[in-house]
């Protein structure tokens, strides 16, 4: 893995700015058809990425314009006859950081075929 830093200069300060992934895991006990998140950090969003199961491959949809914030809400559904559940990686964010950064995720919705409410968990893990 190759690390990549970039330096900026603020008001005559150096800045070391790191960029940096964050897996987004969703823990589903039953199938997860769809799914709806928000991330707050105080970090710099600059990409969103899909998932690895293939019905979450592609990048969740999201507003562009929340990369500039600090909020992301990310979304996506699939109608696959069998959704996957357990563990999922549902996203990877791609994040500049000055310094420590801190991220936070919770869920809006998620739901089985059929629509039915899931109770799941949300996880972020800054990726190697």
């Amino acid at each position: 893995m190759i690390a990549v830093l970039a330096l900026s200069v603020v008001e005559g300060l150096l800045l070391l700015q790191d960029f940096a992934a964050v897996d987004v895991y969703i823990d589903s006990p039953k199938p997860l058809a769809a799914w709806q998140l928000e991330i707050r950090t105080d970090a710099t969003i600059v990409g969103v990425e899909g998932g690895e199961p293939k019905p979450y491959a592609e990048p969740p949809f999201y507003d562009p314009k929340a990369l500039q914030g600090g909020r992301i809400v990310l979304a996506a559904f699939t109608t696959d006859a069998a959704p996957p559940s357990g563990r999922i990686r549902v996203a990877r964010l791609h994040l500049r950081e000055r310094g420590t950064s801190t991220s936070t995720a919770h869920e809006i919705v998620a739901a089985a075929p059929g629509g039915a409410r899931l109770d799941v968990k949300i996880e972020l893990v800054r990726a190697k």
